[in-house]
This record gives structure tokens, C-alpha cells and sequence, in this order.
């Protein structure tokens, strides 16, 4: 985790509702219109789906924020004699870019499902500043490696082609890798004009926990279109050694370095397709 800086606590950054609407409302409306063009009437779910198996793709929205705490800091920018501190923490918005799932499921009965998913996320986190500079990510991927175990209801409508669920997912993600930059203020005692340095964030890897509920709709008598929405945290934050040197004037010219953890939390929506074999 190369270079990020001394405390100042940021107020929780939120998505606006306006932007989540204007920015998604055309990929529901494109699911939505395609899958009331495929509907095939005069079909309904098998009394007993027991050894069945589906293969889907999903895509969808995110409310992401992750907290970061920087901590056992050591160099000039963590010494308060020269107005730095040694930790600091802040929170920030992880706003969504793309996402996309492949999803395997069996039907050990007709009720009781276990699947495999795989998931690679893009989010763009907004500015933050857990210490006295504003630090700046760029956009990022995730891998998700989850296994979710669900229990889908019977239908619950008249013509039998509703069936809600619920379940758990554990998963993991191997790591994350993400480049940014800090920006620093000037420091007017020593002269010092504002200045900025690269930085890369290598964290290690980490599980989740995530909630989740939905339905599947029978479009078609061998495919289902599949909403949902779950709520997924880390089970432990990811970590790395962060270093920073801004500067090359004495007593400032020294690198400085800190602990830095990141923890994950949100909510994400969810809508696709699943092929019944």
C-alpha cells in the first residue's frame, strides 16, 4: 500500500437517490422489456424440482461504503510534534461502475438449494481523508468467490410461476489492487507549496457474509428471470503497509508508514436470467 496521510474525520459520504435512479433505470428497463417479451404462456414450475440444476447471469446495483482506519503510524507525518498523528479513520462511498455474475445452482430437493457464484464488481470510491490529506482511488475490481445455500418456497401465485427464496452466502475475495493518488495542503511554516504523490493499494484477501432474498419468475418453460437483493459485509477487513514520502525537505524527507485496513459493508441489487437443465 504505497503512499495516504494525519486525522480529520470525514462525514459519511451517500449516494443521492436521483443518481442511483437516473443511472440504473435504463438496465431495469432493458431486463424488464426483455423479459415480458419472452413470457410463453401456459406454463408453470414441475411439481418437484429435486436434482435440477440452473446456470444464470446477473448484473445490478450497489450502496457500498467501506471504512478506513490507518493505524501504528512511524515517520515525520506521524510525529505531532510536527502536526501529524499516527491514526487516523474516515468512511467512504463505493460507488458502483459495473457488475457481473455467473451463478451455478442444484436443487438437493425441491426446496433446498446449493449453489457456487462467481462475481467481478468495478466500483469508484469517492475522495476521503483519514488523515490531513485527500486521498483519491481509482476505479477497481473485485473477484467474489461465493457459496450460497437458499431455501426457494414453492410458488406463490395462481398460475404456479412465482417462486420467492431466501439464503446465505459465504464468500471470499482474494485481494484487492487499486492505484490513487494523495493530495497534501501546503505546509506554510516550511514553505512548502501543496504537492501530490502515486500510490498502490495491494490488501490481502478477506471472507463475506451476505443476507439475501428475491424470486424467480418462469418466462419461459425452461427459463427464469431472477431479482434480488442482499446485504453483504466482510467478515475482517483487508490490510496493507502504507508508505508515504511527499516530501524531500528536511525534517519532512523521511517516509512515513502505517497499518491500513479496509472494511466493506452494503446493500446490492440484483437482476438476471436462469437457464433450467
Amino acid at each position: 500500500m504505497k503512499g495516504v496521510p494525519a486525522p480529520e474525520l470525514k462525514p459519511m459520504n451517500v449516494v443521492s437517490p436521483g443518481s442511483f435512479v437516473a443511472r440504473s433505470l435504463p438496465v431495469a428497463v432493458l431486463f424488464a422489456f426483455t423479459s415480458c417479451a419472452m413470457i410463453q404462456k401456459d406454463i408453470q414450475f414441475e411439481e418437484d424440482f429435486t436434482g435440477k440444476n440452473t446456470l444464470g447471469v446477473s448484473t445490478g446495483w450497489a450502496f457500498v461504503e467501506a471504512d478506513v482506519d490507518l493505524s501504528d503510524g512511524t515517520g515525520p507525518l506521524a510525529n505531532p510534534i510536527l502536526g501529524g498523528t499516527d491514526v487516523g479513520s474516515s468512511t467512504t462511498t463505493l460507488d458502483p461502475v459495473f457488475g457481473i455474475g455467473i451463478k451455478y445452482f442444484h436443487y438437493i430437493t425441491n426446496n433446498w438449494v446449493l449453489g457456487a457464484i462467481y462475481e467481478h464488481r468495478i466500483f469508484d470510491p469517492q475522495s476521503t481523508r483519514p488523515l490531513s490529506a485527500d486521498v483519491d482511488i481509482d476505479s477497481f475490481g473485485t473477484n467474489h468467490f461465493i457459496i450460497d445455500g437458499r431455501y426457494q418456497f414453492d410458488p406463490v401465485d395462481r398460475a404456479k410461476r412465482l417462486r420467492p427464496f431466501v439464503g446465505l452466502q459465504l464468500g471470499y475475495v482474494p485481494g484487492i489492487s487499486a492505484d490513487g493518488k494523495v493530495s497534501y495542503a501546503p505546509v506554510s511554516a516550511l514553505g512548502l507549496p501543496a504537492t501530490s504523490e502515486k500510490i498502490n493499494l495491494e490488501g490481502d484477501g478477506f471472507f463475506t457474509l451476505g443476507f439475501i432474498a428475491g424470486a424467480s419468475y418462469l418466462v419461459r418453460e425452461n427459463m427464469t428471470f431472477d431479482v434480488g437483493a442482499f446485504y453483504e459485509y466482510a467478515l475482517s477487513p483487508t490490510s496493507d503497509t502504507l508508505v508515504l514520502d511527499p516530501y524531500d525537505v528536511p525534517p519532512l524527507d523521511q517516509p512515513s508508514t502505517y497499518k491500513g485496513e479496509l472494511l466493506e459493508s452494503g446493500l446490492y441489487l440484483t437482476a438476471g436470467f436462469s437457464w433450467i437443465f
